[in-house]
């Protein structure tokens, strides 16, 4: 058995606690306390979606070789927390006032901030996960991950909305989306 199906092994032992949600002990990535669309801080509400989107990945990665489908539905879910992300610094810039040249920064600030902020928190996660040198630690880490995976299943709802919110403010032609 190679490294990854082992990783993989463990892997599926603790998603499965999660679908349990009694990941006890772990310490997640992201802070739970509340569902992101709360936080009031659209900084701090951008880095919760952005972890998100990590963690996803993240675990795609883990599931690629065994189950591709999985894997294929959580690079889905990291696809709609980078929207968030996105979506979460749009919302909080737009206004009924707001120019063209003005939305156009703030889109332009967003998208990045949509690709940028998940490849931060995807760094953080592989740093934290060469930190683990054995394959005891490694399930520590892999309970985190799993802690923090329980938590962005719970704000799922949130993200669609985000996501939802997007569509329709372009599909209203209220805003002229900036052309790539």
């Amino acid at each position: 058995m190679n490294k990854l199906t082992i990783l993989a092994i463990v892997a599926l032992s603790v998603l499965s606690i999660v679908k349990a949600n009694t990941v006890e002990g772990a310490t997640p990535y992201v802070d739970g306390s509340k569902p992101f669309l709360a936080i009031e801080d659209v900084n701090r509400q951008a880095e919760a979606w952005g972890m998100c989107a990590a963690t996803y990945d993240f675990a795609a990665k883990i599931f690629s070789e065994e189950q591709p489908a999985r894997s294929q539905q959580l690079s889905d879910l990291a696809n709609g927390a980078e929207v968030a992300v996105t979506m979460a610094i749009v919302s909080d810039g737009l206004d009924p006032e707001i120019s063209q040249d003005r939305f156009n920064a703030l889109w332009s600030m967003a998208k990045l901030s949509g690709t940028e902020i998940p490849k931060t928190s995807m760094t953080m996660l592989t740093a934290e996960a060469e930190s683990y040198a054995d394959k005891n630690t490694k399930l520590v880490f892999l309970e985190n991950l799993s802690a923090t995976l329980e938590i962005c299943f719970k704000n799922l709802e949130g993200q669609q909305v985000l996501i939802d919110t997007w569509r329709e403010l372009a599909k209203s032609g209220l805003l002229q989306v900036p052309r790539e």
